[in-house]
């Protein structure tokens, strides 16, 4: 495929709902939506802003798609407007206007409306707070997404549907507005490809409807398709699309100051964060090809009980896209009178940093994701990198006695756990391997053993023959050429498997092996200890029947060797085994950059 080029400049996407009454009672809910952007030399856009709208229902669903090949990073920004009978309800104090610290709100002039700057509420957000506070009675939001019974009644849904954009010309700027969602540019003429009453994409008589859908909560559903409203390629893709989900909301829409509270570990993901000192609502997470946002704003409701007379009331959304790049993302900070919080800044860096770059890693290098260390072990290829966490979990059997097989063992499903509760955007990350580890152990069927009760079994004896351990020493480098050593653990290297399972899993004894020696991630025997002094840590290959090996503690002489014991104590059904997942996991491409 072509590569195609990253953004190159801040994209400014902008949305306009206006929800207009008649005299005396709530008539009518339109919207109006804008695209507009700040323009350079090569700039490129591959980011659409979603914007479905119901005026019986209030129903609005404001989320951004990424359709391009790299991940870019997203803020969206809703700003209001309410007059009735002609008067803005915010008035700015005339003394501030005159001395340029405020801004008087003006119909006509979309860029001087009040930010949606709400307050915390719980572990979310609640009412406006400053100028927007006037706000609070009358007009009524629902913001994020949270799950509900699926409009098809087939269960609980845990993310909305909705209809990729059949606009993926990456130099147009509508926004994909259905329903009663309307597009318009920025001087208020309605864009000249929507689509309109008759079924032509032009003239006085286009609606400003660019997508197709009816706007009403749920009305996209699995396997649901459609065709694009606009024109003919290269205006649009032709063919059907098939309706997707948005990515699940991982928190519920929040503060900056709750974001900062949150567990490093929890705070990139999908979810988005408002910053009140400029109203800038940031995705916390990588927006990835491919994939939608959750919902922002879900619903906006009128009330104009008790009103009598003209009212107006506006929500405009405006959205910057960039790449992850140092130059675009400097463009959320530059330019304009704003004063973004220096929290902000820390969370977009965290955004970027939510993973380091392995490819740039070296054996045996420690580092920290999402708050936990891990240690690089191997570079498997083709993208593709071997980690482990370089501590270990908490104490457990590795299985009940009598359990042959690692697959499906107490052991094996500690490491699905594991992976299952790690970030979303460590599980992003995260490559299938194989769904089935070989179960076959050497000198079957009763095993080796190396150490008992006095300790370290001598070199040499039946139950450990010297040949069993490169250069001597026993526990270091098991020989796994040796006769006694079936096929299947010899080749048992976790791999890379299309079609596999994403999944931690234990390491195996040629895992072990592999990394293990000078130059290797461990260089030496008491390297390969648990950063716990008594976490003695599995793998998943048996030594002996009901035994598989471990590495030994730091609190033992034979710190970091690898042991398969002859005593009972230290059987599979021992409570006192510390896992250590390991992962294979990939860069994505344009995610991670060096130049931070």
């Amino acid at each position: 495929m072509e590569n195609k080029k990253k953004l190159g400049i801040l994209l400014l996407i902008v949305s306009v709902l206006l929800l207009i009454t008649g005299s005396f009672a709530w008539t009518s809910f339109t919207q109006r939506a804008i695209n507009d952007r700040k323009t350079r030399v090569n700039f490129e856009e591959v980011g659409r802003l979603h914007d479905y709208f119901d005026r019986a229902t209030g129903n609005k669903d404001v989320f951004a798609e990424n359709f391009g090949d790299a991940p870019i990073l997203v803020r969206v920004k809703l700003l209001e407007y309410m007059e009735i009978n002609g008067e803005s309800l915010v008035q700015a104090d005339p003394a501030e206007v005159a001395a340029g610290n405020a801004v008087q709100p003006i119909k006509e002039d979309t860029g001087t409306w009040t930010a949606w700057t709400p307050e915390a509420s719980g572990n979310s957000v609640g009412n406006r707070v400053g100028p927007g506070a006037v706000f609070n009675a009358r007009a009524h939001w629902t913001v994020g997404w949270q799950p509900r019974a699926a409009t098809e009644g087939s269960g609980q849904l845990n993310a909305p549907y909705f209809m990729p954009t059949f606009n993926r010309d990456r130099n147009d700027h509508k926004t994909a507005a259905a329903g009663h969602g309307r597009d318009w540019t920025q001087s208020g003429e309605e864009a000249d490809t929507s689509a309109s009453p008759d079924g032509t994409n032009a003239g006085a008589d286009a609606t400003g409807v660019t997508h197709p859908g009816d706007g009403t909560d749920g009305f996209w559903n699995s396997g649901d398709t459609a065709n694009s409203l606009l024109g003919t390629p290269p205006d649009t893709e032709s063919g059907p699309h098939t309706a997707r989900q948005t990515v699940i909301q991982d928190q519920p829409v929040m503060l900056l100051s709750q974001w900062n509270a949150l567990p490093v570990s929890q705070r990139v993901g999908n979810f988005w964060v408002v910053d009140p000192q400029t109203g800038w609502a940031y995705w916390a997470n990588m927006l990835f090809p491919e994939e939608a946002t959750s919902f922002l704003l879900d619903k906006a409701n009128l009330s104009v009980s008790g009103l009598r007379g003209e009212l107006y009331y506006g929500i405009k959304a405006v959205a910057n896209m960039v790449a992850n790049t140092d130059a675009d993302v400097n463009a959320f900070w530059d330019g304009g009178n704003e004063n973004p919080s220096d929290l902000a800044k820390q969370l977009v860096d965290e955004v970027r940093t939510g993973l380091p770059i392995l490819g740039e890693m070296t054996p045996g290098q420690t580092f920290s994701m999402r708050g936990t260390q891990y240690r690089y072990l191997e570079d498997k290829g083709e993208g593709n990198h071997l980690v482990m966490m370089n501590s270990a979990l908490s104490p457990g059997q590795w299985g009940t006695l009598g359990t042959t097989s690692y697959n499906g063992s107490i052991i094996d499903n500690r490491m699905r756990d594991f992976h299952d509760n790690l970030p979303s955007v460590m599980r992003r990350q995260v490559q299938p391997v194989q769904t089935n580890f070989p179960d076959d152990f050497a000198n079957q069927p009763t095993g080796w053993g190396n150490f008992g009760a006095g300790g370290e079994v001598s070199l040499g004896s039946s139950q450990n023959p010297a040949a069993l351990w490169v250069g001597g020493t026993n526990g270091w480098l098991f020989n796994m050429n040796h006769a006694s050593v079936p096929a299947s653990m010899r080749e048992d290297l976790t791999a890379y498997t299309p079609g596999g399972e994403r999944k931690a899993f234990a390491l195996s004894l040629a895992d072990l092996m592999q990394v293990s020696g000078d130059g290797r991630a461990f260089p030496t025997r008491p390297s390969r200890a648990s950063q716990g002094p008594t976490e003695h840590w599995p793998l998943r290959t048996f030594g002996r029947p009901n035994v598989a090996w471990y590495i030994d503690a730091s609190i033992n002489p034979s710190v970091g060797a690898v042991v398969s014991h002859l005593l009972p104590v230290a059987q599979i059904d021992s409570p006192g085994y510390n896992p250590r997942p390991a992962l294979i996991m990939r860069d994505q491409g344009g995610v991670w950059t060096s130049g931070l």
